[in-house]
Order: structure tokens, then sequence, then C-alpha cells
């Protein structure tokens, strides 16, 4: 009986994985508060490199902390994060398994706020700050409003996602993913049913896509598989 496909090689321009099992990102609130790392991270993801895949995708890992999704995940922030990120990919690597590392920015998206976000001087009724965004109008999930990025802040989120990419890097990951899907940061800059800005980041695609497209992680170098997570009809 021939071999069946699934547990074949596969190979990209600068990624070769043992067989064409990827383990999805999923979610897990199981680092520290502060965005450090945990032993139950690590733990985690060799546990699904020694049960047989490929490779793995983390969970959406922030570049900043004022955007991430949820508490408890480990970032990728600042450079104190990057020996953290070498444990889990030296565990995982110890079993033939690739590690992919998902980048992430909440935007207005945060399906939970965090203590670092709250505004002492917000008008009454309002108790957080609000976070960057394409836009200031309130996410339809959670209700949380945004704030407008200027052109300088735009400028700072690719920064973010560039740095954070860098990091990874230097910690040794074989790719990196940028989260473009489920309603965060860059779905809110291309999506046209979010995105009302009048400057040259709104309107057209073209415009749109700019915040994206300035954030592939050019640090990289060709040595690191980049991919883009996106969930099409949100984002046309």
């Amino acid at each position: 009986m021939d071999r069946d496909i699934l547990f074949e090689p596969i190979r990209f321009r600068n990624l070769e994985v043992r067989n064409r099992l990827f383990r999805s990102s999923i979610s897990g609130r199981i680092d520290n508060y502060d965005g450090s790392g945990t032993r139950a991270r690590i733990n985690f993801e060799r546990r699904f490199a020694r049960g047989g895949v490929g490779a793995i995708i983390s969970s959406h890992v922030p570049v900043h902390i004022s955007g991430r999704i949820l508490p408890n995940y480990a970032t990728i922030d600042r450079d104190d994060r990057i020996d953290f990120w070498h444990d889990v990919v030296e565990a995982v690597h110890a079993e033939s398994c690739k590690y992919i590392l998902q980048l992430s920015m909440s935007g207005r998206q945060q399906d939970l706020a965090g203590v670092e976000n709250l505004d002492p001087q917000a008008p009454p009724g309002s108790f957080y700050r609000r976070p960057l965004s394409s836009t200031d109008s309130r996410d339809s999930f959670h209700g949380i409003a945004g704030r407008a990025a200027s052109r300088t802040e735009i400028k700072q989120l690719v920064q973010w996602f560039v740095d954070g990419a860098e990091r990874a890097r230097r910690a040794g990951v074989d790719g990196i993913e940028l989260h473009s899907a489920n309603g965060y940061m860059f779905t809110q800059f291309l999506s046209s049913a979010i995105n009302d800005r009048t400057d040259e980041c709104g309107g057209p695609l073209k415009g749109r896509s700019q915040c994206a497209a300035g954030s592939q992680p050019a640090a990289c170098g060709r040595h690191v598989r980049t991919g883009f997570r996106q969930s099409i009809p949100s984002s046309i």
C-alpha cells in the first residue's frame, strides 16, 4: 500500500516540514499576566510535537502589551522575551517538529482588557483607554470603542511587528504568521466594512492594505518563512 501523502514531506521555498500535519493556532491562557512565558506553554507545545505533527503554529503572540487579545499569553514585545521563545523552539525541534510564531495585535477587538489599559482620566461610564484601530467606531463583538491611529501611530504599529519578527528570528523560529483574521488589527484596516478612514490608509484596497503590507517582517530576511492568516469575507 502506498504511503499516504499526508505523511510525506512538504517543501516551501525556505522551509521543509516532515509531513503535512500542521497544528493550527489554538488558544490557552497558560502564561503569566505580565506576558512572560511559563513551563506550561513549553510542555503544551512539546506534547503536540511528540504526537507527530510536522509543524506547530503558536497561539497569538502580542507584539505590544497594549494590543493583546487576552491576558496570560506570552508576548514578544521586548528583547527579554527572546530566551523563553528560544526554549519553546528547542523543545519542539527536539521532536523533529517545526515551529511557526503567530504575531498579533488586537486593535479594538480585545476579548478581555487588561488592567494596564485602565484610564483614570476616562469620562464617566468608560474605564479603558481606547485601543488603536483604523477607526473611532465601536467593535460590534464586545462594544469596545477604537481610536483611529494617526499616520505616526501606524508607523509605530508597523515597527512593533517588524521588531517582533526580528525577535522571533533570533529565537530560532522556522516561520512567522501575521494574524489578520477574526476581526483583529489587520482586519480592521483591510475591511471596507470597518475601515472608514478618508486618508491614504482608507478608501480602495490599495490604501487599506498599507498597514499590513508595511508589516511584512523584512528584518527576518529570506531564511524565515512568512505567512498571512486572513479571513477573506471580512477583509474585502
